[in-house]
């Protein structure tokens, strides 16, 4: 059996060249992969520089996204997981985690080790592990050391980010797998800050009580609009009044209401008036639009609790990405209409939509309820496992394509359930 050996990596550029030239030695491991889970630093160089393939991911999504796309790319039959922060790591300790399944003895591969650091571990996960779980006993039931057979992992449900080690432990217990723990010895990890073990800490609580069914984590997607919902204005309002044509905008929106003019229409109007105009003056429309005063406490709130969050508008793409990436929000989960620049970053008048123009539902440049099943899709996810938040009627496709609906101060009314505060999202979430 061929053995491929995974690393996910985040800002590790200290210690990946070390780790990988210890795991090179092992003629037993015939492919290694790491994962840069979006590093800011030179963890991606360093790795490529020994000549091992290397998966980028363009922002931080947490080890659990990291070991799924290692997986997705591995060819081994056994798939050996190393953390990257490793100061101590030996050839031996390496050989002795994936040995077990070789020999035909296991299916799965925990380590134990002793470790000057392990306060998670010691203070959270064993504690709870002996007052609901008294029956599974490891030593290190949150080591990022283990072995597994890959035709195992496919079908496994693993959130992105911390906790993953755990849940993977007792998805395998509940599975009833041969799980085999390996002594390899003491280990010596890079110094967490305290606000990461904090958070950390949290994220393994509530994956132990969620695999055991304790808490439900129902819902995994928020779906945002963006204008009058993360922002408090009208993002083309604004715009208009910057650039000038506030009066051009009127008479478009006239036009609509007589049923004279698509709402599409309107958004490639004025995709044809922005003509011209840089990119870097879209800058200066950003800095007088404002989120709502909750908003980046949501959002930091919802990552934490490890949700993936998406934005779908028909507002166009420089303003809306300018805020996603101010929230974290990732690229890929961001839908807009796309303003076409030249290669001198002005806007040549052209406009693209990621979804078709679909009249049985809405009008509009970008038909929400498409985004939004796309994002599904791609996320590998149920109607019913998503939350949409909107604020008006050009938000009602994206309502009847997710299984909760939040009205955010709507004039009428609509969605499943009306909101005052977008700090509630957190509570229906939940």
């Amino acid at each position: 059996m061929k053995v491929t050996c995974i690393i996910p990596a985040y800002n590790e550029e200290k210690t990946i060249g070390t780790v990988l030239d210890v795991v090179k030695r092992i003629k037993s491991i015939s492919e290694i992969i790491v994962v840069d889970d979006g590093s800011t630093d030179r963890t991606s160089a360093i790795a490529r520089a020994r000549r091992v393939k290397v998966f980028r991911h363009s922002l931080n999504h947490g080890k659990g996204a990291a070991i799924k796309t290692g997986s997705q790319h591995a060819a081994g039959d056994i798939l050996l997981f190393l953390d990257a922060d490793l100061l101590n790591i030996q050839y031996l300790k390496i050989t002795s985690i994936v040995q077990p399944i070789l020999s035909g003895e296991a299916d799965f591969v925990k380590t134990a080790f002793t470790r000057k650091r392990g306060r998670v571990t010691e203070l959270v996960v064993k504690p709870l592990f002996k007052v609901i779980l008294p029956f599974i006993h490891f030593d290190q039931p949150l080591s990022g050391q283990f072995a597994i057979r890959k035709e195992l992992i496919k079908n496994l449900a693993i959130d992105d980010r911390w906790g993953v080690d755990v849940q993977i432990l007792l998805q395998m217990v509940k599975k009833g797998v041969r799980i085999a723990e390996v002594d390899i010895g003491r280990l010596e990890h890079k110094k967490q800050p305290i606000e990461s073990l904090t958070i950390m800490s949290e994220n393994v609580i509530k994956t132990i009580l969620e695999e055991l069914g304790i808490i439900a984590h129902r819902h995994k997607l928020i779906i945002f609009d963006f204008d009058k919902t993360l922002i408090r204005e009208s993002s083309i309002e604004v715009v208009a009044k910057f650039f000038g044509f506030e009066a051009a905008l009127a008479r478009l929106r006239k036009l609509h209401t007589r049923g004279k003019l698509k709402d599409y229409q309107i958004s490639l109007a004025l995709a044809d008036i922005l003509k011209g105009r840089a990119k870097e003056e879209m800058q200066g429309v950003c800095h007088n639009l404002n989120l709502r005063r909750t908003v980046p406490r949501l959002i930091g709130n919802l990552k934490k609790r490890r949700y993936e969050i998406g934005i779908i508008s028909v507002a166009f793409s420089p303003i809306v990405e300018f805020f996603a990436k101010k929230l974290g929000i990732p690229s890929d989960n961001v839908v807009c209409p796309q303003l076409v620049s030249n290669p001198s970053n002005r806007f040549t008048g052209e406009i693209i939509a990621k979804t078709r123009y679909n009249s049985p539902c809405c009008d509009a440049i970008i038909c929400k309820a498409q985004a939004a099943k796309e994002l599904m899709r791609k996320l590998n996810l149920k109607p019913e496992q998503c939350i949409a938040v909107g604020d008006g009627k050009t938000d009602q496709c994206l309502f009847s394509s997710c299984g909760l609906s939040l009205a955010y101060r709507p004039v009428k009314s609509m969605g499943d359930i009306k909101i005052t505060n977008m700090a509630e999202v957190l509570l229906y979430a939940e």
